[in-house]
């Protein structure tokens, strides 16, 4: 009976060992994923403030897939738009943000922006040689 109990209670302090782990991983990824939705999000907001294709560019993947009222595009039709843009007549203001971590390197995004042009956004974001770059993106305008 002594080897069993001894045999249950290993496993059991085998088991708590491994949950504890866990659950130090659990909090460390979620303190890093805290971290990293705000950092998304002032990409984001650098993003709306951003004033033609020298400021975009650094933002988006190479092979971005976009998604406007245009139809479908990439990164070379991003940059046109953003140097043909009319300067923005005030502050760029998004709000809602929702992030959604699919992998220590991949989020999507969501929110509405407000302004001249009112909008909904989604973005899929994808950390690359350790900086994050926008790799998919939709865009909708908002009802009047």
């Amino acid at each position: 009976m002594f080897r069993q109990m001894t045999a249950i209670r290993g496993i059991t302090m085998r088991t708590a060992k491994i949950l504890g782990s866990i659950l130090g991983l659990l909090v460390f990824v979620g303190i890093a994923n805290a971290d990293d939705t705000k950092a998304l999000i002032d990409l984001d907001k650098k993003w709306g403030e951003s004033q033609g294709a020298d400021a975009l560019a650094p933002l988006l993947s190479d092979d971005i897939l976009a998604i406007g009222v245009d139809g479908l595009g990439g990164k070379a039709e991003m940059l046109a738009a953003a140097d043909e843009a009319e300067p923005a007549a005030g502050p760029y203001d998004a709000e809602g943000y929702k992030v959604r971590f699919l992998s220590d390197d991949v989020a999507v995004m969501v929110h509405s922006a407000d302004g001249p042009e009112p909008h909904w956004s989604m973005h899929v974001w994808q950390k690359l040689d350790g900086e994050w770059h926008v790799t998919a993106t939709a865009s909708v305008p908002i009802k009047e």
